[in-house]
């Protein structure tokens, strides 16, 4: 819910300056298509069955835990402020990106092309959304200004920092903590 947010209001501040983002005229018969999809899915009796079965589990799980937070300011004002400042470090990552190939993006844009990128990657049955993240992110600073060249450079820059280099840091980390006992 927090990541809409946050679209919604990098998009009005986008939206607000001369550079708006436009995307590609394939971008919105994509959308319309996966409209359509889930309209089916769900117009089906088979599919709302899936969709029950597959989700009724996960927010059983969820909505306690929920509850729990909520109870305690404390606890949520950690959550939705670490969640905050991740999402910025990972904008501010990208931005860096951009600006050490020699691109330049306002920063409101950036953060509207990941916000919209790692929604997409989220929805993607791969580990880390792998391949759609990219895609998504490469396309959306195309359609911001950014070269493609640059763009593509930037953001497969920005996924060895933000992906793939923490996988042997954690790596390293977990056998150290399994070697001490810890875990």
């Amino acid at each position: 819910m927090l990541h809409i947010a946050l679209i919604v209001v990098f998009v009005a501040i986008t939206g607000s300056q001369d550079h708006s983002l436009r995307p590609p005229t394939w971008a919105y018969f994509v959308i319309a298509a996966l409209v359509v999809i889930v309209l089916i899915v769900v117009a089906i009796p088979a599919g709302r069955r899936l969709l029950g079965a597959r989700l009724t589990p996960i927010v059983g799980q969820v909505i306690p835990r929920l509850l729990a937070v909520v109870q305690q300011p404390r606890k949520l004002a950690e959550g939705i402020g670490g969640t905050l400042f991740l999402t910025a470090c990972y904008v501010l990552c990208l931005a860096a990106c951009i600006r050490a190939l020699g691109g330049s993006v306002p920063i409101a844009s950036t953060a509207v092309v990941y916000l919209t990128g790692s929604a997409l990657g989220s929805a993607v049955p791969t580990p880390g959304g792998l391949g759609a993240v990219e895609a998504a992110l490469s396309a959306g600073l195309t359609a911001a200004g950014l070269p493609g060249a640059t763009a593509v450079s930037a953001v497969l820059l920005y996924r060895t920092l933000t992906f793939w280099l923490p996988v042997p840091l954690g790596w390293g980390a977990f056998n150290f903590l399994e070697r001490r006992h810890y875990l």
